[in-house]
């Protein structure tokens, strides 16, 4: 029973489902976050919708299901970076505000470095990361009330114990990644 709740705590707190939530707040709360109505479905797209495409393409094609969930996670990168990339790409080339283009490169930095740890055999935390990331900038820029945020992650981490999917170590490199990344961020862009 306790596997099964570990399992879901994990679905119903996917990454994808935080950056959706954080894009729309700010977007709502936040006016001039993004540059149009456009550049915040984009921003849906590249750091929800395309991350999320890594499970059912993993699926489909009989010789990455057969790779398992290291070839799932590893895909999940790939998809992800590539979602973070196409998004920072737009909103520098097309004139994003200053706001999306902190979203974006921390979701860059932060995948880039997830995948740098990945190939270096440490395995940080992209759960806890998009988890994290999400509740900092809703912190820093719309209500420092959004800290309690963090009390989320005790069942994430919890969970991720539970699972065997990481350890304390690879837990919280992933949640202080995507703060450090939005630091650097910040500084460049506001």
């Amino acid at each position: 029973m306790k596997q099964k709740f570990a399992q879901a705590v994990r679905i119903l707190t996917t990454p994808p489902v935080f950056s959706a939530l954080m894009c729309t707040l700010l977007y709502v709360l936040v006016p001039g976050s993004f540059a149009s109505l456009g550049h915040y479905l984009l921003a849906i797209v590249c750091l929800s919708l395309l991350p999320v495409l890594a499970y059912p393409v993993s699926y489909l094609i009989p010789a990455l299901r057969r790779g398992g969930r290291k070839t799932q996670r590893n895909l999940a990168l790939v998809f992800s970076v590539l979602g973070y990339l196409i998004g920072f790409l737009a909103a520098v080339l097309d004139d994003g505000a200053a706001m999306e283009k902190v979203v974006f490169g921390t979701y860059l930095i932060s995948g880039t470095t997830l995948a740098v740890c990945t190939l270096l055999h440490f395995k940080a935390s992209g759960h806890t990361c998009g988890c994290s990331g999400p509740i900092a900038a809703l912190s820093i820029f719309i209500n420092p009330w959004f800290l309690v945020g963090y009390v989320l992650l005790t069942p994430i981490i919890w969970s991720s114990i539970r699972l065997k999917r990481h350890t304390a170590l690879q837990l919280l490199a992933g949640c202080v990644i995507p703060v450090l990344a939005m630091l650097i961020c910040r500084a460049q862009f506001l």
